[in-house]
């Protein structure tokens, strides 16, 4: 009897244990259920306030109660969502692009335009030049070989020309003389005579044919000239003898155009081979003078102290140039003027009323002729 009551017992133990795990001394806790998509099931709706942070837990490390507000259309966020397989773009991945775990990548970017690679600083950083375009220093000296080219050009096809000439140029003794000429001169063979018209110095006239009469002047004295005065024909004289050089800047041999025409092209190949700084001679373009009805293209060059021994200071000597084509003038410097180096004039020479060529012979080159009476 006692072993039947035991046995009852020990069945009703068995099918207790056996049961609903809900019940009973070994029934399990279940776990906390997770949300999805972590877990299965459908998550009961929330029915209170979401638990606040515990002890010294960040506030970040709890999902808020209200959902993140979505970004604007062109705003991508700091931390790009991962694309899963099934977002995969059709075709497969990008050519070029790791596509990573599970085809993961980073969502597509627009094209931007390329960087600009940096650019080095100056704080005297030159303008930009426009394409084509020379820059100034080429340009000025292009333009001054032009007008140089042009000039001796025309020069090449002068064989005789008589002119007007304003002279205002300082002496060697520190005086300046003042005159206007009648200047006639032929290139081949070198011919110069010069008959002074202006008050100062009337009826002065002077002959230099070196190849039929020597190297020597022949003068006859004018208006205001010393004993025995105007009408005097003075014996041949040497264009190197002192009585010459201390009232005449240059030498008779450097009469006529050619000298200034030679000696402006001869610093512009000095400016062109470097051997005088980029600033010493510029093309000035037109210029509108007091002198002329027509603009005159101009050209400046600074002297320093050791270029010209007629400015031994230094200073700047302009050129004016008669570019007006149909102009008797065309091509020629029909005005000089040179200042010392405190802005002192120190020459003046002013061609006017050019007549080219000229009817001139030996005849208008004969000492000869000093002898007639005006």
């Amino acid at each position: 009897m006692i072993r039947l009551l035991a046995l009852v017992a020990l069945c009703i133990l068995v099918t207790g244990c056996t049961g609903s795990p809900k019940t009973g001394p070994f029934a399990r806790k279940r776990g906390k259920q997770l949300p999805p998509p972590y877990g299965s099931g459908t998550p009961k709706p929330q029915t209170q306030a979401p638990p606040k942070p515990i002890g010294n837990q960040s506030p970040l490390g709890i999902a808020s109660a209200e959902p993140t507000p979505p970004l604007p259309p062109d705003e991508q966020p700091l931390i790009p969502p991962k694309l899963g397989s099934e977002l995969m773009p059709a075709g497969g991945p990008i050519p070029g692009t790791d596509p990573g775990i599970d085809g993961a990548r980073p969502p597509f970017r627009r094209k931007t335009d390329p960087p600009v690679p940096p650019q080095p600083k100056s704080p005297m950083m030159d303008p930009p030049i426009a394409p084509g375009a020379a820059p100034p220093a080429n340009k000025n000296l292009a333009e001054l070989k032009a007008l140089v080219g042009t000039a001796a050009a025309v020069w090449r096809n002068v064989n005789t020309y008589e002119t007007t000439v304003t002279r205002r140029e300082l002496n060697p003794k520190g005086k300046i003389d003042t005159d206007v000429v009648l200047f006639q001169f032929r290139k081949e063979p070198m011919s110069v005579h010069t008959l002074t018209i202006s008050d100062n110095g009337k009826g002065r006239e002077l002959i230099y044919y070196p190849a039929k009469h020597g190297d020597n002047l022949y003068v006859k004295l004018g208006k205001g000239d010393p004993f025995p005065g105007a009408g005097f024909v003075a014996p041949p004289i040497s264009p190197d003898d002192k009585l010459v050089k201390e009232k005449a800047r240059y030498s008779i041999r450097d009469a006529g155009f050619g000298t200034p025409i030679n000696k402006l092209g001869g610093w512009v190949a000095a400016l062109e081979a470097g051997k005088i700084p980029a600033a010493a001679l510029t093309f000035d373009g037109p210029v509108q003078r007091a002198e002329f009805t027509e603009p005159v293209v101009g050209v400046t060059h600074k002297l320093r102290p050791t270029d010209d021994p007629y400015l031994p200071t230094g200073g700047t000597r302009r050129y004016f140039f008669d570019m007006t084509r149909d102009s008797s003038g065309y091509g020629l410097p029909v005005l000089v003027i040179a200042t010392d180096a405190t802005g002192k004039e120190v020459e003046y020479y002013l061609f006017e009323k050019i007549k080219r060529p000229a009817a001139l012979t030996d005849a208008n080159f004969n000492p000869d002729r000093l002898k007639k009476k005006r």
